[in-house]
């Protein structure tokens, strides 16, 4: 297992994604990133409104100003 792999498998225990970098002995941003196409395959993503973390499909890009689909 990769220590992206080791990081993101903390992460998903509840650890925070700078603590489990550390803790693995990985730069925090490579985690950030790693759990952002991580997100994206699972069809999750951020609010563009509020940052929270939820399902794609709840996102309504209609509303909007910057409609992005």
């Amino acid at each position: 297992m990769s220590k992206t792999q080791e990081a993101i498998a903390l992460v998903n225990q509840g650890m925070t994604p700078f603590a489990a970098a550390k803790q693995v002995g990985l730069s925090a941003n490579t985690l950030y990133v790693a759990l952002k196409k991580e997100r994206a395959k699972q069809g999750v993503e951020a609010c563009p409104c509020c940052g929270s973390v939820v399902p794609a499909e709840k996102i309504d890009h209609s509303v909007l100003k910057d409609k992005q689909p």
